[in-house]
């Protein structure tokens, strides 16, 4: 197309903005997780950063345990903490909504912040998080990134009583180290506790759809993306935690509402869907044809499965006998996996066990290898000793028949006189 330039590097208002400081405006959502509350709160204040103002919105929880929570912790925040007290629930983004806005009220103050970050309640971070994030947006050469996304661990962990017990850590999986946004909009790939957004892009973007019970992040994530590029830390900075066997209040929202999540899934899609269309209803054909396209190459993939399986259908038995042993393998060990404990904490001790056992062996074969080699040095030296004790033994019995031969023919008596007169004998 003659004359078209490709909008690279994207242009955007909050691009424009004077460069930014390093004050950061952390948002933390609860209601009624005081045991995970106290531990955001020491996440906060163990940054090596320490240029931020942390925004707690108790939405509709014990107003009287989150004070006793936060009060420890008083004159370690030196005035760096604001708590909101929403008398009823709200939801999580309009809770994020409330902190959001009295963050950007103060833009005119001496406190005004420079960046965006929700913490959790139940997640956590490296004490270097906004220390690199704050330092990578503040760069001249990352001008053009509207946010920031660093590593997550996932930590998977159960409640007891009176604390957390932690269960095992994973990398997360949907680490890219750039950012695909087409990806992005296919699921969410990535937790609010492990991304900074610029205020300028929050000023611009506005505030988080209140409308959404669930999935609010992920839609927040797409309007971040869709005004500049998202950079990338590879450390893995940030702690995401899961607790798949708990329910209410401590639940994971993501965990503890997966029925609501698929629902609203589509429900989302749908709505984008209808505003494109409605915008541009000259669209309908090209994602029509793209969906027939996907389509062919879907009846495509299941044809050639359906053939995969007659030609597996018209092997020897011999042949489906040992696919059968080798799936009866697998499901007895997925089994086994399952019965022990979760996946891949039970395959994490297994491949443990089997590298310990390999090590052992190698031991032992490097020992057997050593008492051959000496028990080899010892046959060769008794071969040698027994040839030296043959050679004498021959060389003796040789100088006997020589003697027994003289003696023979001169005759003992005769030998002796001669012999004792060279003695000087008489």
């Amino acid at each position: 197309m003659p004359g078209f330039t490709p909008p690279f590097p994207s242009q955007s208002d909050w691009m424009s903005a004077p460069p930014a400081g390093g004050r950061v405006a952390v948002v933390t959502r609860t209601r009624n997780r005081n045991l995970l509350l106290g531990r955001a709160l020491a996440s906060v204040l163990g940054q090596s950063h320490a240029d931020w103002h942390l925004y707690v919105v108790n939405d509709g929880g014990d107003v009287e345990a989150v004070e006793a929570t936060v009060a420890p912790h008083r004159e370690a925040f030196a005035g760096r903490l604001t708590v909101i007290h929403n008398p009823v629930s709200l939801g999580m983004e309009a809770a994020s909504n409330r902190a959001l806005a009295l963050a950007q009220a103060e833009t005119h103050d001496a406190a005004a912040c420079d960046f965006v970050v929700v913490h959790d309640d139940d997640d956590a971070w490296h004490p270097d998080f906004l220390k690199e994030t704050v330092g990578f947006l503040r760069s001249e050469e990352n001008r053009r990134y509207a946010a920031v996304l660093t590593r997550m661990i996932c930590v998977y962990e159960r409640l007891e009583p009176d604390r957390v017990v932690e269960l095992r850590r994973e990398q997360w999986n949907d680490w890219q180290p750039t950012l695909d946004g087409a990806q992005l909009l296919s699921r969410n790939l990535f937790s609010p506790i492990a991304f900074l957004i610029r205020m300028s892009v929050v000023r611009q973007i506005g505030f988080y759809n209140d409308t959404l019970p669930v999935i609010g992040d992920w839609d927040y994530n797409l309007r971040v993306f869709a005004v500049g590029d998202i950079g990338t830390i590879d450390q893995p900075l940030a702690y995401y935690h899961l607790r798949p066997d708990a329910t209410g209040s401590y639940g994971n929202s993501v965990e503890a509402g997966r029925s609501l999540h698929a629902r609203y899934n589509v429900l989302y899609r749908n709505a984008l869907l209808r505003a494109q269309l409605n915008a541009d209803p000259d669209a309908a054909g090209p994602i029509m044809t793209l969906l027939r396209v996907l389509g062919d190459n879907r009846d495509l993939m299941l044809n050639r499965l359906d053939a995969i399986a007659a030609a597996a259908a018209a092997a020897s038995p011999a042949t489906l006998d040992r696919l059968q042993l080798l799936a009866d393998g697998q499901a007895a060990l997925a089994g086994t996996v399952a019965a022990g404990g979760p996946a891949m904490a039970a395959l994490h001790e297994l491949a443990q066990a089997q590298a310990a056992t390999a090590a052992r062996l190698d031991a032992l074969v490097s020992l057997v290898e050593r008492l051959a080699d000496g028990q080899d040095r010892l046959v060769q030296a008794q071969q040698r000793q027994e040839q030296a004790h043959g050679q004498a033994q021959a060389g003796l019995a040789q100088r006997l028949d020589e003697v027994q031969g003289r003696l023979g023919k001169m005759g003992f008596r005769a030998w002796w006189k001669r012999r004792w007169r060279r003695l000087g004998g008489r």
